[in-house]
């Protein structure tokens, strides 16, 4: 093709250089032969250097795409194997499903609310919770006949804990978490930053601890149930929260939060306490047997 083209080109100045001498004789015919041909192999060195630069630049996006796939297939393959583990009946294999998520998210930015979400939904998952909590306990304490399920659970959330974590060089922000009807043990979150967050009728046996976190949108608490002590000291709300319809079965703390939206807590029930002094409320919604007492004073059970 690119002779063709030189051929072409050629012959065509040739051809002009020839009428416009409009002289016969032979030096001028050499000279316009030879500035023909000349022009014409500079045209065709141009051709062919371009031709050269246009073919090296689509195999250099061949290769890019071809690189963009195969990682896309590797994460897929490791995505997919990895979720195939928390599926097994061994509750080894099953921890190993969890931190092969976690490598893979901590490598892929662009998969980490996908994984934060497989996490929620195994924790989402039908369990059948201890009586209270473990923290404190030692290993010899939790004996031979602890359930193998729970300690997979407690490891989960874990790791929710670490990449929410804003103080961590682990964390993963703008994450979401939903972990609605989720059976949730000595539940952990606090110095965290996270984004929407749902624990809609979420059963959290033992401690809660959600001290110094961050909700950048509302936070969903409706009808959860809180077995033991809760503790939202110093968190943050900056679309408010509800906790309509919530039970603390024992105290529950709410000092120094703040909030930039409604903090919703009509028909919610305190059996022990609830601690609100030095908060921070757009407003302030709590059950009658509360809402006349100070706000900057502890509260007794209701």
């Amino acid at each position: 093709m690119t002779a063709v083209a030189v051929a072409g080109v050629t012959g065509s100045l040739l051809w002009l250089f020839l009428t416009w001498s409009g002289r016969p004789d032979a030096p001028v015919r050499i000279d316009a032969v030879k500035t023909a041909f000349g022009v014409g192999a500079g045209a065709g060195g141009a051709f062919a250097l371009w031709l050269a630069t246009r073919r090296q630049r689509t195999l250099e996006l061949q290769l890019a795409e071809t690189t963009v796939d195969l990682a896309e297939r590797r994460v897929t393959e490791l995505y997919t194997k990895s979720v195939e583990q928390l599926g097994s009946d061994k509750a080894p294999v099953r921890l190993g499903g969890l931190y092969a998520l976690e490598r893979l998210g901590q490598d892929n930015p662009k998969q980490r609310q996908t994984i934060v979400n497989v996490l929620c939904s195994y924790l989402r998952m039908p369990f059948k919770s201890p009586e209270t909590g473990l923290r404190g306990r030692t290993g010899a304490e939790l004996g031979e006949d602890t359930d193998p399920e729970l300690l997979v659970r407690l490891a989960a959330q874990d790791l929710l804990k670490t990449h929410l974590s804003h103080d961590e060089p682990g964390f993963w922000p703008g994450m979401s978490v939903d972990l609605q009807r989720a059976v949730l043990v000595d539940f952990r979150l606090s110095g965290c930053t996270l984004a929407a967050a749902d624990f809609s009728r979420a059963r959290f046996v033992g401690a809660v601890h959600v001290r110094g976190s961050r909700f950048t949108r509302r936070a969903g608490f409706y009808g959860a149930e809180f077995t033991d002590i809760a503790n939202f000291d110093r968190s943050v709300f900056d679309e408010g929260a509800f906790f309509s319809y919530a039970h603390f079965a024992r105290d529950a703390t709410f000092t120094r939060i703040r909030s930039g939206g409604v903090f919703q807590f009509s028909r919610t029930a305190f059996d022990a306490g609830a601690d609100f002094a030095g908060g921070e409320h757009e407003e302030l919604d709590l059950p009658d047997a509360l809402r006349n007492k100070p706000a900057d004073a502890g509260h007794e059970g209701v």
